[in-house]
């Protein structure tokens, strides 16, 4: 299979680990509500791009359960690299200081899909998580290789397929409006919200984001 997801045994209760396969590339998914986790996931993350910091891209989405007319952030997802963190917002006592700092750092690029609300529901989520702007919406920005075709109405799958060649990427609605504020979430979920933050990455990466 071309793309497929598997959860990796671990001795560490703070977190789960998953190996995304996506059309040969590995990408490592870690899953936690455990603050020091995530304080690590992005010590480590920061170290490995310490060279880049200038052109620093980030793939992110949130994910809320649908009901209310202002559902906040259950999940938090970033990816960087071949590095996917997926952070139970709703499960979490805590948020480092690392995050902060990190989701209002002025250097780096945040990107997505379908984004709009991102910031404003970060803000509303129990820990308050603040950016200083909204995250760039990948469909405004990028262009297809065929010029009758306008990618800015299209879908995700689409532009992934446009951009990165990759097919079988689906954003499926079912997951999407799934409880996201379940302790543990399913390998569907997992491997959808890892999808969408990392294709985000390699597309805001190669049409160099930073610049836009």
């Amino acid at each position: 299979m071309a793309i497929r997801i598997e959860e990796c045994a671990s001795s560490d209760s703070k977190r789960r680990h998953f190996i995304v396969h996506l059309h040969g590339t590995e990408i490592n998914v870690t899953v936690t509500a455990n603050s020091s986790v995530v304080r690590k996931w992005i010590s480590s993350t920061l170290y490995l791009r310490r060279h880049v910091l200038y052109c620093f891209v980030v793939g992110l989405g949130v994910q809320w359960t649908p009901g209310g007319r202002d559902a906040p952030a259950d999940v938090l997802q970033l990816c960087v690299g071949r590095r996917c963190l997926i952070f139970q917002l709703a499960h979490a006592d805590y948020v480092p200081n690392a995050l902060r700092k990190f989701l209002s750092d002025s250097r780096f690029t945040f990107v997505g899909f379908h984004n709009h609300s991102d910031r404003q529901k970060l803000l509303i989520s129990k820990h308050r998580l603040e950016m200083v702007k909204n995250p760039l919406d990948l469909r405004l920005s990028v262009e297809s290789q065929d010029d009758e075709i306008d990618l800015t109405s299209a879908s995700v799958e689409k532009i992934v397929k446009e951009c990165l060649g990759f097919d079988g990427v689906s954003l499926r609605r079912e997951i999407s409006m799934s409880d996201w504020d379940d302790e543990v979430l399913s390998n569907d979920q997992v491997l959808q919200a890892c999808l969408d933050a990392h294709c985000a990455f390699e597309i805001g990466k190669n049409i160099k984001a930073w610049c836009i």
